[in-house]
Order: structure tokens, then C-alpha cells, then sequence
């Protein structure tokens, strides 16, 4: 989520002469053929057993692709809902949704735009109140006018630096066969950051942008997936065409609409598995209610967090112990969009602790709103470990320093 790069772009960067509708187009051809799902003369697969743990984007698109190619598949989720990390909340204010988890499609992200048309769901351009300032608060100084645009041409030379590093990944989905990945990996994002000829400001800047985007502090972040991870969204477009689009209606519509693909029968809520246990022609997925599932394989997208909650066997190997970032949203509910009054955008970049806000029901007609306020690393557990019901106080005592 480059938010402050995409703000800074839109307001002081050249213009792109595509639409984001022309960008929805392409994004679809270069789909075609993305998925199984797509392709025609798949072999089929009848009879062979799939369980899949979780039920969340990963677990029930790979569930669905593997049912359109004729696999007998079965979707365990310990959670009594679909969707996993993406949660819509329709309640927060009248007739208008809310994301609490997962939330901004990119133009480029190809595997979305295309269940999109599949499923006949529509999408709402986020849009930017470009007659107001957008605020920049670095070391407790809000940025002006031209101290923002100063920083916006610091930051696009920074930037095509790393896009010219990320163009050399040559598979961005094993970054490790590129050519001196290992020195790329074993350097830091905050290494790379700290070697920058910029100012200090851009420094801090681009630190706590990557920081709430990735929930990691950046000495604990390599290099080498930064690079990947720009790659494989586009390069350039990584930094300004990820965050476009909303779904109208919520990103659960998807999720629950792969799931009735699927089948309801097929899909098992509230059933959390403490056991797999892999043999030379079959797994065993045990479930905490008793339940065993015999298959011929298993796909386990469960979060890393809660696999200690599994008792694998044979173990699963250490090298699948990944690091997980920490992300946070406040969500409030306003009757009216209050940053208007003192002419400010909503969108908001800070070193912390709150790290970015945005007008979460944007493009969406009628009275009352939603403001999500964001945070991610170090001050994403700086907000966790403020008392549950002092959290929207201090979120808007935050905002109120701006």
C-alpha cells in the first residue's frame, strides 16, 4: 500500500492518459488464461480428494480452481464465516460498507479483476479530494505545500532507483534464482534506505511509508522481497495503480461468492483442525470435534500465526517459520466528513503512531461516514496496547495534532 507515493503522484506527478477503465480492460486480457478456472481442455481430475484448510481468499480460490478442474474438494474453516482477512461491516453507517480487513484492488492485480468479472461484481474508483492539502506529519511537523512537493521529487528519484533494482528480479515468484539474490537478501530495507543521497526527511519519509505498508520494521526487512514484491506488481505500476479500486458492496461479496461456487456442502464452518498427518498415499486433516477427513492431498493457507495450533507429522520444515508483519485499522464513524472543514484530504501519512488515515466509504452515496486510521510495526503494538476503550480517544486525539 504505497500510499504516500500514489497521494504525492496524483498531485505533483505527470499525468497518465489511460483511464482507470482502460487500466480494467487491460488488467482482464492480461488475465486471460491466468487461472485453471479459465482454460479450456482441462484434464480432468474426478475422484481425487483435496481438503483445504482455511477458508480465506487463498484457501477458497484454490478450493474453486481445483473444483472447475474436477477435483473432489472440501474447505475446513475454523472461523464461522468465509473471507478470512477480508471482513465487510454493513453497520458501521446507514447503507454504506465498511472493510475491516483487506481492502484496495489494484488495476493490477489480475487474479482479482478477473473473479470480479466472473462473479458480475462491480468496482468503485477511490478517489482523492484533490482541492484540499494533503497532510504530511514527519517528527511531530506537519509538511506545507511546497515542503510536500520538495519531498515528492525526492521521492520519485528514490523510487526509480529501487524500480530499476526490482526490473533485474527476474521470476518475481522465486526471487532467490536471481543473480546475487543471497547479497540482496542478507541487505536490509533500512540499510538500502539509510545509503539513499536524500534528505533526511525523504529518509523518514520512505522508512515509515514501508514500515506501515509492510507491518515490519525495515532492519527486519530484505531487500530482496521488497524488490520481488515491486516486481511482481508492475514496477512502476506497484507504486501507483495497486490502490484504485473498492468493490461495491464489500470484498465479502467475493469470498462468499466462491464459496457458493464451491458449495455449501463443501465449504465446513466451525471447524478448526488440530491434526495432519501426511503418508505415501494419503493425509489425514483431524478435526478438534472428532471429524477425520481422508484425502489425497492437503493445502494448508491457515495463517503461519495460528499453525502452532496443528500438530503436523512429519513436523513442517523450519524454513516454513516466515515472518509476519503486525497491521492495524481504527474504524470511526463520523455524521460528516469532518476533515473538510479545516480543507484537508482525508488521507493522512505520519511516522506514528498512526501511520495513515482515508475515507473508507468513499464513492459511496448518502449521509454519514467511516475515517480508517492505520498503523503497521512498532506502532501498530504502540495502538494494541492502548486500553480498549481509550483506543478511539487516542486515535482522535492523533489526528487532532494535524
Amino acid at each position: 500500500m504505497p500510499q504516500l507515493y500514489a497521494n504525492l503522484h496524483r498531485r505533483f506527478g505527470p499525468r497518465d492518459g489511460m483511464s482507470r477503465r482502460e487500466m480494467l480492460q487491460t488488467s482482464i486480457a492480461a488475465a486471460a488464461g491466468l487461472l485453471l478456472s479459465e482454460r479450456s481442455g482441462l484434464l480432468a481430475q474426478a475422484g481425487r480428494r483435496v481438503v483445504v484448510i482455511g477458508a480465506g481468499f487463498s484457501g477458497l480460490t484454490a478450493a474453486f480452481e481445483l473444483s472447475q478442474a474436477g477435483y473432489d474438494v472440501t474447505v475446513v474453516e475454523a472461523r464461522n464465516r468465509v473471507g478470512g482477512r477480508v471482513v465487510t461491516f454493513g453497520d458501521m453507517t446507514p447503507r454504506k460498507t465498511v472493510e475491516g480487513g483487506g481492502e484496495l484492488i489494484g488495476s493490477n492485480h489480475p487474479t482479482w479483476v478477473t473473479y470480479a468479472k466472473r462473479f458480475g461484481l462491480e468496482f468503485l474508483d477511490v478517489t482523492e479530494e484533490e482541492d484540499f492539502e494533503f497532510p504530511i506529519l514527519l517528527g511531530g511537523k506537519r509538511l506545507s505545500a511546497d515542503e510536500s512537493e520538495a519531498l515528492w521529487a525526492e521521492l520519485e528519484k528514490v523510487v526509480s532507483s529501487l524500480n530499476a533494482d526490482a526490473a533485474r528480479i527476474g521470476d518475481a515468484d522465486r526471487p532467490w534464482t536471481t543473480p546475487g539474490a543471497d547479497a540482496l537478501d542478507r541487505r536490509t530495507l533500512a540499510s538500502w534506505v539509510q545509503g539513499l543521497a536524500a534528505s533526511e526527511r525523504c529518509k523518514v519519509a520512505m522508512d515509515a511509508m514501508m514500515t506501515a505498508d509492510n507491518g515490519v520494521r525495515t532492519d527486519w526487512q530484505s531487500y530482496l522481497g521488497n524488490l520481488a514484491m515491486v516486481k511482481g506488481h508492475g514496477v512502476e505500476k506497484y507504486w501507483t495503480d495497486s490502490e484504485v479500486y473498492r468493490c461495491k458492496g464489500g470484498n465479502q461479496l467475493l469470498a462468499t461468492r466462491l464459496a457458493t461456487a464451491i458449495g455449501a456442502a463443501r465449504v465446513l464452518l466451525n471447524s478448526p483442525v488440530d491434526g495432519v498427518s501426511v503418508r505415501d498415499t494419503s493425509v489425514t486433516s483431524s478435526l478438534m470435534d472428532g471429524r477425520v477427513l481422508e484425502a489425497d492431498d492437503v493445502i494448508v493457507t491457515a495463517p503461519a500465526p495460528v499453525w502452532n495450533k496443528i500438530a503436523f507429522d512429519p513436523l513442517l520444515p523450519a524454513a516454513l517459520a516466515p515472518q509476519i508483519g503486525i497491521n492495524i485499522k481504527c474504524l470511526i464513524a463520523v455524521q460528516n466528513p469532518f476533515w473538510r472543514r479545516a480543507e484537508l484530504a482525508p488521507e493522512l501519512l505520519s511516522d506514528g503512531p498512526i501511520n495513515m488515515t482515508w475515507h473508507a466509504t468513499d464513492g459511496q452515496p448518502g449521509a454519514g461516514a467511516v475515517i480508517t486510521a492505520f498503523s503497521g510495526g512498532p506502532d501498530a503494538d504502540t495502538c494494541r496496547a492502548w486500553p480498549a476503550a481509550l483506543r478511539v480517544e487516542n486515535v482522535l486525539a492523533e489526528l487532532s495534532k494535524v
